[in-house]
């Protein structure tokens, strides 16, 4: 019986385009231009980010990402870039995200020959939102509160690792952001890089497993990449 190779993919910015949903739902919530909306979402970004560093470092206790979401939008309010009245409309943005063209179709195509997992720093329940709004489809879907920690964290990666099935071999990580695959392939993880705009691009010293232009390539890749093991 041959094997199923498992493949895991980072959600946010990889499968749904992260940035660009935010903005146009912050345009429309918030009524502000788009301009203003991008400078929103990126000190949005910035600050989950920072807290889930203190949290990777242990400054501070694990919350989850639609709390650290909450977080954001109340700073964002206090420092005047948003008015009170859009949190309310803004508070499950993250569970709305747009899928990249691509990404139905691909991960229908990945699922049915391969074993598929999201590994994502969202949150279980912007996860379920996404998923069910979406169409996303996988095997199983992994978040950081499984793991208690964000990537690039080992544990997070570690967890993905032992999620997959028995004689299934080490499990391709699949991301847009450089930095993701990285820190994967400390784990013992396999990697294949996929371009999305806003993504994290490869130097010239990475040397990651697979370069795909899509989903549809990717799967290409690895069912040729299995036919021939």
């Amino acid at each position: 019986m041959k094997r199923r190779t498992a493949v895991v993919f980072d959600v946010l910015g990889t499968l749904v385009d992260q940035a660009g949903s935010l903005e146009e739902r912050v345009c429309a919530v918030a009524g502000i231009e788009a301009g203003a909306a991008a400078d929103v979402v990126r000190h949005w970004f910035e600050h989950v980010s920072a807290q889930e560093r203190a949290i990777n470092k242990g400054e501070r206790a694990f919350a989850s990402s639609h709390e650290l979401d909450a977080e954001a939008l109340r700073r964002l309010v206090g420092e005047g870039l948003l008015p009170a009245a859009s949190l309310a409309g803004l508070a499950d943005a993250s569970e709305w995200l747009r899928p990249w063209p691509d990404t139905v179709g691909g991960l229908d195509l990945l699922a049915a020959d391969l074993t598929v997992l999201g590994l994502s720093n969202a949150s279980r329940r912007v996860l379920t939102g996404l998923s069910g709004r979406s169409g996303l489809r996988w095997h199983q879907v992994l978040s950081a509160e499984d793991a208690g920690t964000y990537k690039p964290a080992p544990g997070i990666y570690e967890l993905a690792m032992a999620s997959v099935p028995a004689g299934s071999g080490p499990p391709f990580m699949v991301a847009a952001h450089a930095w993701d695959l990285r820190a994967a392939a400390a784990v013992g993880m396999r990697t294949a890089y996929v371009p999305r705009p806003h993504g994290d691009t490869p130097g010239p010293d990475d040397a990651f497993d697979l370069h795909a232009t899509s989903l549809q390539d990717l799967h290409a890749q690895l069912l040729a990449l299995t036919e021939n093991t």
